[in-house]
């Protein structure tokens, strides 16, 4: 059972080498794929809940930066 609402209010987008799907990632560690590289990559075409539906923090902003993760998703 969750204890309150989460506060980060950014969507973390990542990229998981050898996989071709963007995933927004919440600090309270749940993900989502929000896009993929057929999407041209541009960030207007994903989609980005306003919500966790894990810890219930309401997102605003999502980072332009795409973070790249050297491993597998599975790992």
């Amino acid at each position: 059972m969750r204890k309150g609402r989460g506060i980060d209010h950014n969507w973390e987008v990542r990229k998981y080498k050898g996989d071709g799907a963007y995933y927004a990632y919440c600090r309270c560690g749940w993900y989502y794929a929000c896009g993929s590289i057929l999407d041209n990559k541009t960030p207007d075409t994903w989609k980005l809940y306003h919500y966790c539906p894990n810890c219930g923090a309401h997102k605003k902003w999502y980072n332009k930066e795409i973070h790249k993760i050297d491993k597998f998703p599975w790992e």
